[in-house]
């Protein structure tokens, strides 16, 4: 993987953070309604602070990704501890869908999202650069 692919694939991480946290935030009963099978009581403080303090550590991790990006010595945490991060939230979508809890099409699809790019890091930190020359099948 070169330099201006990994590049590509952290603002693309970056950007599907801050745009996740961003419409969250926006419209939380909008955002409540599309992925989840309740209803989000704003008016409860403690409501009100966990949802919002989730979806600005989202968009702080979104501003990670895009420091990453430009600034190769922050990648392999970054990369490390967001591919972690990643591997846990669609780990908790796929316990909340089987619970009932959540409805199926936008939280599946946010969980393999974030699964997809967890995947990409870890192979990211396991070949680095070295990547594409990994999986091109071998001459004979």
């Amino acid at each position: 993987m070169n330099e201006r692919r990994l590049k590509s694939i952290l603002v693309a991480a970056a950007a599907w953070n801050l745009l996740g946290g961003a419409t969250s935030l926006l419209d939380p009963a909008a955002h409540f309604a599309q992925m989840y099978n309740g209803a989000l009581d704003l008016g409860d403080p403690l409501q009100r602070f966990f949802f919002t303090s989730v979806w600005i550590a989202v968009m702080a991790w979104g501003a990670a990704y895009l420091s990453a990006a430009f600034e190769p010595v922050a990648r392999r945490p970054v990369l490390a501890a967001g591919a972690a991060g990643k591997i846990v939230y669609f780990g908790a979508c796929v316990g909340l869908y089987l619970e009932g809890t959540a409805k199926p099409a936008l939280l599946v699809a946010t969980a393999v999202g974030d699964l997809g790019i967890a995947i990409l890091f870890v192979l990211t930190l396991v070949y680095g650069t070295h990547l594409r020359s990994t999986l091109r099948p071998q001459a004979a």
